[in-house]
Parts: structure tokens; sequence; C-alpha cells
């Protein structure tokens, strides 16, 4: 049997497939918006082809994000009683944990709403997070800041 841990992507690199590399490529959206999961989910379906699960409570997206491999998440900066710096560090620590330790989390982009506070220098400089999108969130933006994950598709083509 395969180790899991040797078909994860490498960090920087675009994922094609799914992060087992069959299917397609899986992102979970933690949002307490519906608006706003709506636009990533269509935005990130259109442009990159992948399979996009959302929720807006951050004890579910703590459950999904243990059910299988994703290659990417976006969650709200500030969630309710959880932020989402905290969720990621609790998922980061279960796949740690459960799946073996050289098996390490999906980058994480976060979503910061206008009134929410500037996030933390060490946050920014954590390798593993691959953006704070402001709102009101640029199509373009977001799909820049996923492009280092995954695959983008030229919106000028075909």
């Amino acid at each position: 049997m395969e180790d899991a841990a040797e078909t994860a992507p490498t960090v920087g690199e675009p994922v094609v497939g799914g992060a087992d590399g069959e299917g397609p490529v899986s992102v979970l959206v933690a949002h307490p918006t519906a608006s706003t999961v709506r636009l990533f989910r269509e935005t990130l379906e259109q442009f990159t082809g992948a399979k996009v699960f959302s929720t807006s409570d951050p004890l579910r997206a703590f459950e999904l994000a243990l059910q299988r491999r994703y290659s990417l998440f976006l969650f709200a900066l500030r969630f309710g009683e959880l932020s989402g710096p905290t969720l990621y560090e609790l998922v980061s620590k279960a796949y740690a944990a459960e799946r073996g330790p050289r098996l390490v989390a999906p980058g994480v982009v976060f979503v910061r709403e206008k009134d929410d506070q500037k996030p933390p220098e060490a946050l920014l400089r954590d390798v593993r997070v691959k953006g704070v999108l402001g709102k009101p969130v640029r199509i373009e933006r977001l799909l820049e800041m996923v492009g280092g994950v995954l695959e983008v598709k030229d919106p000028t083509l075909g």
C-alpha cells in the first residue's frame, strides 16, 4: 500500500488532480455568510474546476476537514466563538495526530471582513497561509491567492 504522505502535493506546486492525485481537486470553504460561500464556490468551480465543499458552521468545517483530503481551505478570519486561525490549527493538529506525522494540512486563505482587526504579523508570515483576502472580495485577487495551489484557467480563453 502506498504511503499517503508520499502522494501529497509539494508545497507551492499547483494541484492538478485531487490531493491524492486522482479525481477533482477539493476545496473546503468555511464562512458564516452564504453569499460569500456562493461567490467562492462559483468562482473556484468555474476557474479551477475544483469540487467545493462548504459550511457556515466552524465545528462542521472541522468534521469536513477530517473526512477527505483537500488541496486548500478558505476560512473566515473571525467565525463567532472560534477564529479561523484557531480552526486551522485544530485541523492541522488532527491531521498530524490521526493521519501520520508526515501528513500536513493543506494551505489556507483567510477571509477578512471590513471591520475585522488586522491579522497578526505571525499569521501573515506562516508559510501555510496563502493570503488574507479582504472584503469586498475581488475575483482577480481570489484567483491570485489560490493560483499557487490550484491550477487557474485563463478566463479569456474558451
